[in-house]
Formats: C-alpha cells, sequence, structure tokens
C-alpha cells in the first residue's frame, strides 16, 4: 500500500495539490468533493456491475478508481501513511467477528455480521497515537483557505 499511497502523492505534486504536514479536516467545501468524487467512482462500479455492456475490465477501472479517490483523501486528511496500519487493525476485527464455533455469521442478505468474540478496531491508538490523548472530536482545522488541497 505504501507504493499506492506514494503514487498518489506523485500525482499531488505533478498537480501542485497540496499536501498537508499535519493531520486535519477539510474545509466543508473540499470534504463534500472528495465525497462527490467517491461517489462518482462508486456511481461507475455499479454502473460497470450492472450494465449488460459492463466487462471486467470496467468493474477493474471502477475499483482502482474508488481506490485512487480513497488515497487522495487520506493524503488530504494527513492520514495516509497511517492507512496500511489502520487497515490491518481493521482486518484484525474483521477476523474477529466469527461466531463461537469459529464459524462465519450472515445476515439474509449476506452481509457478515459481529459474532460474541468481536473486537472493535482500535483506531484512535493509530491516528493520535497510544500517548496521546486526544479526543475523537479534536478537529485540527486546515490553514490553506485557498480550497484546494483542503
Amino acid at each position: 500500500m505504501e507504493k499506492q499511497i506514494k503514487q498518489v502523492q506523485a500525482f499531488y505534486e505533478a498537480y501542485k495539490i497540496p499536501i498537508p504536514d499535519t493531520m486535519r479536516y477539510l474545509h466543508k467545501e473540499r470534504a463534500l468533493m472528495r465525497h462527490k468524487l467517491i461517489q462518482e467512482e462508486v456511481g461507475e462500479l455499479l454502473d460497470a456491475s450492472m450494465s449488460s455492456q459492463g466487462t471486467l475490465v470496467d468493474v477493474a477501472d471502477a475499483i482502482t478508481d474508488c481506490f485512487y479517490i480513497l488515497i487522495g483523501t487520506a493524503i488530504e486528511y494527513g492520514i495516509a501513511d497511517k492507512l496500511p496500519a489502520l487497515f490491518d487493525e481493521v482486518h484484525s476485527s474483521n477476523m474477529s467477528k466469527l461466531g463461537e464455533d469459529g464459524k462465519p455469521l450472515y445476515r439474509e442478505d449476506g452481509k457478515v455480521m459481529k459474532g460474541p468474540n468481536y473486537k472493535k478496531p482500535n483506531l484512535k491508538s493509530i491516528v493520535y497515537g497510544e500517548a496521546n490523548s486526544q479526543s475523537d472530536n479534536d478537529r485540527q482545522p486546515c490553514s490553506n483557505h485557498s480550497g484546494q488541497g483542503c
């Protein structure tokens, strides 16, 4: 994942999109734009998946675009360097969803449900560090008021 993060950072540098030095929240306008980009790519994935004209190449393109946009969003929030550890923590949590018998529990539509041994991911310790006591609501606002990159 580190390679892909560096590739998206290279895109940001080439297109002169600011990369923050620290974690921070985006201005509402920038956050909304990032959200719209994600929705657009997820919509393309749905189209590729549901259309009789869609191919696996279209699906792969949409998934890759989603991944690219999500990495860019993490870069803008200043947390991209933490993505591998965050992913590992969420994966560990997801693996704890198994039932007492070690078998998965499914909802009617196939979604995996949380079993009795489910362990919530400890993302706060990764985002803020073990010794940091910042609250979940502690916002460090974007200092770039141009809107680009924020």
